[in-house]
């Protein structure tokens, strides 16, 4: 079986050392940027099964990369992080496959990957606690995909 392709878009570079180590683990990383422009053109000449981006970067955001891509006919599915979840849901609503909060990044970043190239929506624990709150037993919220498949 082919390992999904993914491309990391993360301007922290500690950080985005950090994610391609941990996503080589399961993942062909075919390429990491520092910025949303960077990240679009890769996204171009790579076409990627997932991108990866930070919502905050220099020349583009993650959204904004993600929306230039939509415009110009690239539908990669997008798993954004950041370690604020203000507007996660808006973000999944307007086309990002996943949301990730970077507290979630260890436990929850290679689910979210596979789920996003499968074309289901994902919102981290932390994210979905902090929208609808988590249940005192973690039962699944309904609303998100939330399986450990």
């Amino acid at each position: 079986m082919n390992k999904l392709r993914v491309l990391v878009a993360e301007d922290h570079e500690q950080m985005r050392r950090r994610l391609v180590r941990f996503l080589c683990l399961e993942f062909d990383v075919v390429g990491s940027v520092s910025n949303g422009g960077t990240l679009v053109d890769l996204a171009v000449s790579l076409n990627p099964d997932v991108i990866i981006s930070d919502v905050q970067m220099p020349v583009l955001s993650g959204p904004e990369a993600m929306e230039f891509l939509r415009r110009i006919g690239f539908d990669i599915p997008f798993v954004l992080i950041s370690i604020s979840s203000c507007g996660a849901e808006e973000f999944v609503k307007h086309g990002a496959a996943a949301f990730v909060d970077k507290l979630d990044i260890g436990d929850e970043l290679a689910h979210a990957v596979r789920l996003a190239a499968r074309g289901i929506k994902y919102l981290s624990r932390s994210v979905r606690s902090s929208i609808v709150g988590e249940p005192e037993d973690r039962e699944k919220d309904t609303r998100f995909e939330v399986s450990s498949a």
